[in-house]
């Protein structure tokens, strides 16, 4: 254990305890320090090349990245609103700062003179330069002077209006109100953390309550409240995101693109709008038809008079019905489930299985350095031959006043070859929002939360095992691969014996047993066509928001695309988009979801063939896919994992070839 202490003390030392006033202090230093090391650049005379110009950029980027690590991160996590908005402040003056670097003119012909002078000599050398070139001709950099200096003031409107999405979103506070008669059908683990009204209680509206509320309020009235006040979160967003359209269109129009989703996507593997859209429309074309009997079976289990609205599949139902529908169907009790995976043991028995398949393993810190002493708990991770040191995880999983409000991984330091040659590893965490456990009870989880869990712990891997020797490169993958290798893994917990091994009876101790993991499994494609064209609803909405100008009435586009490509109308007197986090970070970018889709199912058939927890099939993933990150491009990395080309069978095969039985008279 002395030696893997020693190893672990080459992890960033981070000083999370910050005022508002150090944040402000330390970043504005950083930003200065990083800006003088740019202006030494810029004045270097002589030939240039990788070793005098990019390399020294990169490491100075690298270096405000790792010296500003909790400076950036606090806004998501922080209980205090004032290091929140210092946090924040940071945030957007590094993105103004880094704004105004990508556009500047002399610093992009210093990128072009070190292109010509033939420098760049390793794979990781050209793909960085590759990756430098293409930011600072995306970002304004050849424009002339008038359009460039518009381009650098509407960048920086742009990240204020992103900003302002985050906080309305995470500082939202909604709450509804229920009977305690309408308590009755709720799980009563999530009961016992409600807050008491009258003779009722006030439930928060948040990620950490819309599953098991919709899930399993029978009420249906009390079901159309949550989901009317959950769908008009943050509503001061409608405007924001307006304002961040229009100001993307112009920015696109600047540098010669006819819409923002052009822009985007000339840096993807998409490459055009067109080829999303065709995508999009031919998948939905071929399930819309079946998203309609799916609703139709979902039809037959509702009273005539059991919605409010008279129609019995309203959206606020659907939730309700698929999970009645799996009950009587498949005879899988959500509630029965998640009395197997209490999260100590989830959280233990996924970390062991990683190990198998990935060859690392993990270390508990017993007081991690973190920003939550109560809430947090962190591993440090190791590869189990060599035991090399490779980072720091931090699971962060309760929802908390002002916290982020979804469930993501978050790269916050990523990996790097310092300048004395040895490489400084990662470090990752994980922002969840599970409901938190009653008095003296571990937190149970539904089976989507597990897998939830482990798709955002593939991210998390990936960003500790990344070995590229530089910060851009080992940050991930392209936008529309990058949810590819967590899909992927997404499959391992819907098989017989994985769910056994993860699974653990929060009374007995005793894993789920065969008959009910043969429902789970079973069930797992219950309504897949309707959900499926939800998903291709999200991508078509942020599409057409980012192909048609720049002034749009994202409700009505929201509603326009809903009755085209799926089976339901949007719920009058809602807002979906105000609080769709997608829409700044994944703007003209949803689609990726389904996109990915299609490679990582591909991925998933090397396990199938060679066994889910081969470590050889393991390594090779890892070798191929997530050490490299982004030094390749994804085609070229999945042909090194699959010993072939992508295809797309699989794809097509799981979520076009799934019978779904029906309802039992």
């Amino acid at each position: 254990m002395n030696v893997l202490l020693a190893l672990a003390s080459l992890a960033v030392a981070v000083n999370w305890n910050l005022t508002s006033g150090q944040i402000a202090t330390n970043c504005k230093n950083e930003i200065a320090r990083l800006d003088a090391a740019v202006t030494r650049l810029a004045a270097l005379k002589g030939p240039r090349s990788f070793g005098n110009t990019l390399l020294p950029l990169e490491n100075a980027q690298s270096d405000l990245n790792d010296r500003t690590v909790a400076e950036g991160f606090l806004f998501d996590v922080s209980t205090d609103k004032t290091v929140r908005d210092a946090s924040n402040q940071c945030n957007i003056d590094q993105g103004n700062y880094f704004a105004r670097l990508y556009a500047r003119p002399d610093v992009y012909q210093d990128l072009v003179a070190v292109k010509r002078s033939g420098t760049a000599k390793t794979v990781a050398d050209r793909k960085l330069l590759e990756i430098y070139l293409s930011a600072f001709r995306r970002s304004g950099a050849a424009l002339n002077a008038p359009a460039r200096a518009e381009f650098v003031r509407l960048s920086d409107d742009l990240n204020q209006l992103g900003s302002t999405f985050a906080q309305n979103l995470n500082n939202d506070a909604s709450t509804v109100d229920i009977t305690a008669q309408q308590a009755q059908s709720l799980p009563p683990a999530l009961v016992a953390t409600l807050k008491k009204h009258g003779d009722g209680y006030t439930i928060d509206v948040n990620e950490s309550t819309v599953t098991p509320f919709l899930n399993n309020e029978a009420d249906p009235a009390a079901r159309r409240t949550y989901y009317v006040a959950y769908f008009n979160r943050a509503l001061p967003n409608v405007a924001v995101l307006e304002k961040a359209i229009a100001v993307r269109d112009r920015l696109a129009h600047l540098l010669g693109y006819d819409s923002w989703a052009a822009y985007q996507l000339a840096d993807r593997m998409a490459q055009t709008p067109q080829r999303v859209f065709a995508f999009e429309k031919q998948l939905d074309a071929q399930l819309l038809p079946r998203s309609r009997d799916e609703l139709a079976t979902l039809g037959r289990l509702a009273p005539a008079s059991a919605n409010v609205a008279g129609d019995p599949m309203q959206p606020w139902d659907i939730p309700y019905y698929t999970n009645r529908l799996i009950k009587t169907q498949y005879a899988v009790d959500q509630d029965a489930v998640s009395q197997y995976f209490p999260v100590p043991v989830v959280v233990d028995r996924i970390m062991n299985l990683y190990h198998k398949i990935l060859g690392v393993s993990f270390v508990k810190v017993a007081k991690p350095n973190s920003w939550n002493d109560a809430d947090v708990i962190s591993y440090d991770v190791y590869d189990t031959k060599s035991r090399r040191f490779l980072g720091t995880t931090l699971f962060d999983f309760f929802p908390r006043p002002g916290k982020f409000t979804h469930f993501a991984n978050f790269p916050i330091v990523p990996g790097r070859r310092m300048a004395d040659g040895t490489y400084r590893p990662a470090m990752a965490a994980i922002l969840g929002n599970w409901p938190r456990p009653a008095a003296g009870a571990p937190a149970l989880l539904s089976h989507q939360d597990v897998v939830t869990f482990f798709h955002e712990f593939g991210h998390n891997l990936a960003a500790l095992l990344a070995t590229a020797p530089y910060e851009t490169l080992s940050n991930g993958f392209r936008q529309d691969f990058i949810e590819a290798p967590s899909q992927m893994l997404e499959n391992f917990m819907w098989q017989p014996s994985i769910l056994k091994e993860i699974s653990s009876n929060v009374k007995t101790g005793e894993p789920l047993p065969d008959d009910l993991i043969a429902k789970i499994v079973q069930s797992r494609f219950v309504n897949q066509a309707y959900f499926t064209t939800g998903q291709i609803r999200l991508g078509m909405v942020d599409m057409t928001y980012h192909t048609s100008g720049p002034k749009v009435d994202t409700t009505a586009v929201w509603d326009g695309i809903t009755r085209e490509y799926m089976a339901t109308a949007m719920a009058p007197g809602t807002h979906p988009q105000a609080s769709f986090g997608h829409l700044f970070g994944y703007d003209a970018g949803y689609y990726s979801y389904l996109w990915a889709l299609v490679y990582a199912q591909d991925m998933f058939t090397a396990f199938q063939r060679g066994g889910l927890e081969n470590p050889a099939v393991g390594m090779r993933y890892r070798k191929t896919i997530l050490e490299p990150a982004r030094t390749y491009e994804p085609d070229v990395e999945v042909r090194n994992f699959l010993g072939r080309p992508m295809n797309p069978k699989a794809f097509y095969d799981q979520i076009l070839s799934t019978p779904q039985a029906p309802v039992k008279n």
